[in-house]
């Protein structure tokens, strides 16, 4: 039931949050404007790939193992072939930890002022880390960041107590950057 579940959230995960982010780019999976220079999304295509260079990114952080990714096995290259830096660092989906957190946190801080893509494959952890920096690395409202950021979690309420990692992850970090 979970893995339905999960499944039927891939694929309608909402692209409503495309509205600030440039043309060319709206149709990433789940894709959202978080700031001026942070979009995160699902799994960009290889086209997207050439587009979001083309649109100004210059990094790509990619949260998702690679053996999650069934579109393609050469994300690296794509990234970098087309002239953006590429960080991984593969995020297991029921075994999140401080420690990717904290490398997360120290891309974010190497890369600031860097125009960033942060995605996974469906912009859950994309989402739901990016929420964590803005919380204890931007000093964002914890309440108002999770709601927008976490968009693509749909009811947050409800997809938190579904995977209970993810709230012990993210109450873990808040504890720790407080």
């Amino acid at each position: 039931m979970k893995k339905l579940l999960f499944a039927s959230m891939l694929v309608f995960s909402p692209i409503i949050h495309a509205a600030n982010v440039p043309e060319p780019l709206q149709q990433i999976r789940a894709v959202q404007q978080n700031d001026n220079r942070v979009i995160t999304s699902g799994l960009p295509t290889p086209e997207q790939i050439k587009k979001l260079a083309e649109s100004g990114v210059n990094v790509v952080i990619n949260l998702m193992p690679n053996a999650t990714n069934k579109e393609y096995n050469n994300e690296a290259q794509l990234v970098q072939q087309a002239g953006m830096e590429y960080i991984y660092i593969p995020v297991d989906w029921q075994n999140p930890t401080l420690e990717n957190v904290n490398q997360f946190f120290d891309a974010m801080q190497t890369h600031q002022g860097k125009n960033i893509l942060i995605h996974c494959l469906a912009n859950y952890r994309a989402s739901a880390f990016y929420h964590l920096y803005e919380v204890t690395q931007l000093g964002k409202n914890p309440l108002s960041s999770m709601q927008k950021t976490m968009q693509p979690w749909g009811d947050l309420n409800q997809s938190l107590k579904q995977y209970p990692q993810w709230q012990q992850l993210i109450e873990q970090v808040k504890q720790r950057y407080n």
